[in-house]
């Protein structure tokens, strides 16, 4: 009988487990964000190391010079240190930054972040899992941001 009640539940947890978990896995989708990558100089207003996801807020000024506070989203910070070896006190505020974000379909101040470079050109981050994607995808975006930067520097 135990043997009986242990298969069932065995049963039961492999069917019921993956439809729970179902909500977790769209969290982690990019329908907000543009497909399209916007490079935008800027400064560190905030840097919030913390779980779920670690939070940058610099300001930006637009085309009319009005100065605009953008929020962009990164990964967890454990992923964040594994991947690129960022930590708590990899920005601060008042640093010149570089911010290669994926804007809010919704024209809001609010990105998910591709690639962090300092004002000198340095790299920061080098790519980030929150900007989703395969990994097919995030080369063919970092060779054309590397493209449009090496044209940009001839001209």
């Amino acid at each position: 009988m135990l043997r009986r009640s242990l298969k069932i539940t065995a049963l039961f947890a492999i069917l019921v487990f993956p439809v729970a978990n179902w909500p977790v896995l769209a969290h982690h989708g990019t329908a907000l964000w543009q497909a399209g990558e916007v490079a935008q100089k800027g400064t560190v207003v905030d840097y919030v190391w913390r779980n779920p996801h670690v939070l940058v807020v610099w300001s930006v000024k637009d085309d009319s010079g009005k100065v605009v506070q953008w929020t962009g989203e990164l990964a967890s910070p454990e992923s964040l240190m594994a991947d690129g070896g960022m930590t708590r006190d990899t920005l601060k505020p008042g640093d010149a930054v570089i911010m290669y974000v994926r804007p809010a379909k919704s024209g809001a101040p609010n990105s998910v972040i591709d690639q962090i470079k300092r004002a000198d050109g340095t790299t920061v981050l080098r790519w980030s899992r929150q900007a989703g994607g395969t990994e097919e995808e995030r080369a063919a975006r970092t060779k054309n941001r590397e493209a449009a930067e090496a044209d940009k520097a001839k001209n």
